[in-house]
């Protein structure tokens, strides 16, 4: 059985680096060490310790963009498809959550043509681009508004956009996709609590990023989410666990899921049969291609 000291030297490993691209590769190398077994362990502690303690937290920021950032030369898909399958097997959805690629719950429709905005709607996309990174006042406020994500990229490195502003473009509905994925991808904003939130309550954010977010979020936030029908079943699933009495009651690594009962049924306090089914819905959900190859 994986030890509590492997899930200490991974934390230790990746709270030094710098969220971004070469903290990406890093901590893909540093899960890729792992067996399988033990990367679920280790993954499962920094999902446990992710609101108390700042490294822990820091941690399960740069392994979950390795999992989706990470290059597959370093931690390939059938190395991810191992540890997704011993989280399954395991029960440890919270894990396995880690790995679930889906739609969300609400899409913009691809046929929308969004009215362009007066002033700056007639500019190119490079004039755009190279604004966005140094525009201030109100005209921030009129690039946020803009659909397309690679002007949305520059402005998220523009100085003078502040935390408050970034939350109104995470929070916006509707919203396309890959404008929400560039705000968790910048690495100024994706540790921000406040930015993460705006992601995960918003019906827009692909379960992709909001499974991930969801460790890091405070129990008030995790019931708001649970109990929101305008979201995906599998983070109302997700965070209805995380927000639960019973995060102390774990099953051992080496002892399959099907032979232990679920923390509070062996008790009969079990009694919404619909948190079962989201909750194996969220284990069987989408993955990445290549991540059930063993």
């Amino acid at each position: 059985m994986a030890s509590n000291a492997t899930a200490n030297a991974l934390i230790d490993a990746l709270a030094g680096l710098e969220v971004g691209s070469t903290g990406d590769v890093a901590a893909a190398k540093a899960i890729s060490r792992l067996d399988a077994v033990e990367a679920v362990h280790a993954l499962r502690v920094l999902v446990a310790k992710a609101k108390s303690s700042p490294r822990a937290g820091k941690a399960l920021v740069l392994a979950t963009r390795a999992l989706s950032w990470g290059p597959d030369e370093f931690f390939s898909p059938e190395a991810r498809g191992r540890v997704f399958d011993a989280a399954t097997e395991f029960g440890v959805s919270e894990v396995a959550a880690l790995f679930v690629r889906s739609a969300p719950a609400l899409e913009v429709d691809p046929d929308l043509v969004e009215q362009p905005d007066p002033v700056i709607g007639q500019l190119t996309l490079g004039h755009k681009k190279m604004l966005a990174r140094k525009v201030d006042g109100d005209r921030i406020a009129r690039f946020a508004m803009e659909p397309d994500a690679r002007v949305i990229r520059e402005l998220l490195f523009n100085p003078r956009l502040t935390e408050e502003q970034v939350v109104r473009i995470a929070a916006r509905r509707p919203a396309r996709v890959p404008v929400l994925m560039e705000i968790w991808r910048a690495r100024s904003w994706c540790v921000r609590r406040n930015v993460c939130r705006a992601l995960a309550m918003n019906p827009y954010t692909p379960p992709e990023v909001g499974l991930k977010i969801l460790p890091q979020l405070e129990r008030a936030d995790l019931l708001a989410i649970a109990g929101d029908g305008a979201l995906h079943a599998d983070m109302r699933a997700l965070a209805r666990k995380l927000a639960g009495p019973a995060l102390g009651a774990r099953r051992s690594l080496d002892q399959p899921a099907g032979q232990v009962a679920e923390p509070g049924e062996a008790a009969g306090k079990h009694d919404e049969r619909q948190d079962e089914d989201e909750e194996e819905e969220l284990v069987a959900g989408e993955v990445e291609a290549g991540h059930r190859k063993s």
